[in-house]
C-alpha cells in the first residue's frame, strides 16, 4: 500500500468507529478530523496516480457534507446505536476499501536464483528501415531495449519502479486507453521491481546464456518483468525489445515519445466480422480437424490478401527488430553501458521467447535464424505461417493459456478435450506428436493476458474475466519454472528432469496439450486431398509476400 492508502483506510476505520460509538469522548472532533484526513488522503492519492483513492475522497466528501449540515446536534443528543445511518455508512465504505484492496500496490515475486538482478535500458536505431509505420519520413526505426542480467554489488543503488513517472504518463496511459480508462495502469508506478538500476555485471561473467523476448501486440517491453528477473537471477541475460508503434507509447531515454500508431485502431475497425463462422473462429473453435485447418488457411489467406497489418507488416517488422538487435549486440554496436554485458554474453547460440504476438515472432525466428538454439511461444499464434506444417529445427515449447477460453472467445462451446490453437505449427502434420523436444502445455484457469505480470495488478474476482482465475503465485510460478527449466535443458544443456519435474510441481494446473492424433487424420485422407491441403498451405504462406517480403 502507499502512504495515502494507509492514511485513507485508517481514517475511514476511525470515522466508522466514532460514528457507531456515540459516547466516544470528543466525538464531533474525531468525526471531523477523520473525515478531513480521508478527504485529503484521497485527493492526494488521486493526484499521485492512485486513482482508486478517489472513491475514498468521494465518500469523505459525502460524509463531510452530512456533518456540516447536521452539525452533529441531533446525532449527539440521540441515544442508542445508530443502526440505520451506521449501516448505510458502513456499506458505502465498502466501495473505497474494495477499490484499494482489489487493485493492490503489489509486490513482484522475489526471484528464485542466487544472483542479484541488474537492469539497464538503451536505444538502438536501424537506419535501413526509415519512416516505418507512424515514424516521420526518413527517420530510422528506433527501438527501446531493456536488459536484465546477473548483477554484482548493488550497494547504494535503487530498485527500478515498474513504471517511472514519465512512463506512467505515456506507456501506462496508452495501455489504459485500450481498456477505455487511460489512468487504469498508472498506479503501477508505485510498485518496485526486484531489479537494481545500472548495477554492475557480476564479477567474472563470461559466455552467459542469452534469451531474447518480445511482448504482446500493443503492450510494452516490461510486461513479463517477473519472468525476466527470475531468469536473470539464475545467470541468464535477457534482452526485451519494445516494438515501436505496435506497442503502447514508447518513451525513449532522451524524453522523445513515439505513440501507439492510431492506424492499428483503423485496421481493427475495417476488419470484416463474419461472426461465429469467420475463419478465425473456425481455426480457434472448430470441433473437427478439417474445420480447424480450413479456418487457419482461410484466415491467413484473407488477412494477407487485404494486407492486414498484423499478418504482413507487423509480423515482418517484429522479426527484423529482433534480428537487428541480435546483430548489433554481436557487432558490439551498442551504447557503452551495454557493451560489457554484450561481451560477456554468448550470442552465437541463444534462447528466443515471446508472449502472444511476440510468441508468434519467436516461432518465425527459430525457423529462419540458426542462432536460435531453443524457443518458447507464450500463447501466441503463427501469423507468418512459416512454421505451419513444418518441423521446427530446434527444441520448442508452446505454453498455452487455458484452451477452453479460446473456444469461448469465438463463442464456441469447448469440447471435453480442448485442442491447442497452434496444433498444426512447429511439426509436420504427418509426424505431429512424435518429436520429443516439442512441448505443448496449457495453464488451467488462465486467460490469454494472464501469461504476463498482469494477474498481479488486480485481485479476484475482478481479475478473473481478464486474466484468469488461476492464483497469481501459480500463474507466475508455473511460467517461471517451465521457461527456466526448458532453457536450462536445451540452452544450457543441464541434465535435469524437464518437463517431468515441473509437471509434478504444477500437476493440478499445467496440463499437456496433445496433437498426436494428427498423423492418423492426415493418413486417412487420399493422396489428392493431402496434396490439395499442402498446396493451399503454401499459397497462404506466400500471399502478401510480394508486397512485404518475408525476412
Amino acid at each position: 500500500m502507499t502512504l495515502t492508502d494507509i492514511l485513507l483506510l485508517a481514517a475511514l476505520a476511525v470515522f466508522l468507529l466514532a460514528w457507531w460509538v456515540r459516547r466516544m469522548p470528543r466525538r464531533p472532533i474525531v468525526l471531523l478530523v477523520s473525515t478531513s484526513v480521508m478527504l485529503l488522503a484521497g485527493v492526494a492519492g488521486f493526484l499521485d496516480d492512485r486513482w482508486q483513492a478517489l472513491a475514498g475522497a468521494g465518500f469523505a466528501a459525502v460524509v463531510l457534507a452530512v456533518l456540516l449540515v447536521n452539525r452533529l446536534r441531533r446525532t449527539d443528543r440521540a441515544r442508542g446505536i445508530p443502526f440505520v445511518s451506521g449501516t448505510l455508512f458502513t456499506l458505502m465504505a465498502l466501495g473505497p476499501v474494495a477499490a484499494i484492496v482489489m487493485f493492490p500496490v503489489f509486490q513482484l515475486p522475489k526471484p528464485s536464483g542466487e544472483y542479484a538482478v541488474g537492469v539497464r535500458t538503451f536505444e538502438l536505431a536501424d537506419a535501413s528501415r526509415p519512416g516505418l509505420f507512424n515514424a516521420p519520413a526518413g527517420a530510422p526505426r528506433r527501438l527501446l531495449v531493456r536488459v536484465w542480467y546477473p548483477a554484482g554489488d548493488t550497494s547504494g543503488l535503487h530498485q527500478r519502479p515498474y513504471f517511472t513517472q514519465r512512463e506512467s504518463e505515456t506507456t501506462a496511459r496508452t495501455m489504459g486507453e485500450a481498456v477505455g480508462f487511460p489512468q487504469f495502469f498508472a498506479y503501477v508506478k508505485h510498485v518496485q521491481t526486484n531489479s537494481w538500476e545500472d548495477a554492475p555485471l557480476m564479477a567474472g561473467a563470461a559466455r552467459l546464456p542469452v534469451v531474447f523476448y518480445s511482448h504482446g501486440y500493443t503492450s510494452f517491453l516490461g510486461q513479463n518483468t517477473a519472468l525476466m528477473e527470475d531468469l536473470a537471477s539464475h545467470g541468464y541475460v535477457v534482452f526485451s525489445v519494445q516494438h515501436t508503434s505496435d506497442s503502447s507509447a514508447t518513451l525513449f531515454l532522451n524524453g522523445d515519445v513515439i505513440p501507439f500508431d492510431p492506424a492499428i485502431n483503423e485496421m481493427v475497425r475495417n476488419t470484416p466480422d463474419e461472426g461465429a463462422n469467420r475463419p478465425q473462429a473456425r481455426a480457434l473453435g472448430g470441433l473437427t480437424l478439417d474445420e480447424r485447418i480450413g479456418g487457419h488457411i482461410e484466415y491467413r489467406t484473407q488477412a494477407a490478401a487485404r494486407m492486414d497489418r498484423t499478418v504482413v507488416a507487423s509480423a515482418r517488422a517484429w522479426v527484423l527488430d529482433r534480428l537487428f538487435l541480435h546483430d548489433q549486440l554481436q557487432k558490439g554496436a551498442v551504447p557503452e553501458p551495454i557493451a560489457q554485458i554484450a561481451a560477456a554474453s554468448d550470442l552465437t547460440r541463444v534462447g528466443e521467447m515471446g508472449m502472444s504476438f511476440g510468441g508468434a515472432t519467436t516461432g518465425t525466428l527459430c525457423m529462419i535464424d540458426k542462432r536460435c538454439a531453443a524457443g518458447i511461444n507464450l500463447d501466441g499464434g503463427d501469423f507468418q505461417f512459416t512454421a505451419f506444417n513444418a518441423d521446427m529445427p530446434v527444441p520448442f515449447m508452446m505454453f498455452h493459456s487455458d484452451q477452453n477460453n479460446s473456444y469461448r472467445t469465438v463463442e464456441r462451446e469447448p469440447p471435453a478435450t480442448p485442442r491447442g490453437f497452434n496444433e498444426f505449427s512447429y511439426e509436420r502434420i504427418a509426424t505431429a506428436g512424435t518429436h520429443k523436444d516439442i512441448h505443448r502445455v496449457q495453464l488451467k484457469g488462465s486467460q490469454h493476458l494472464g501469461l504476463s505480470d498482469f494477474s498481479l495488478f488486480i485481485r479476484s474476482p475482478l481479475r478473473d474475466p481478464l486474466f484468469g482465475s488461476t492464483p497469481s503465485d501459480v500463474m507466475i510460478g508455473a511460467q517461471n519454472e517451465f521457461v527456466r527449466g526448458f532453457f536450462d535443458r536445451y540452452l544450457r544443456g543441464q541434465s535435469g528432469s524437464f518437463p517431468q519435474a515441473q509437471m509434478a510441481t504444477y500437476k493440478d494446473w499445467v496440463l499437456p496439450v496433445a496433437n498426436s492424433d494428427l498423423p492418423a487424420w492426415w493418413a486417412s485422407k487420399s493422396e489428392a486431398e493431402r496434396a490439395s491441403l499442402e498446396t493451399r498451405i503454401e499459397a497462404a504462406r506466400a500471399t502478401g509476400t510480394d508486397r512485404a517480403a518475408a525476412p
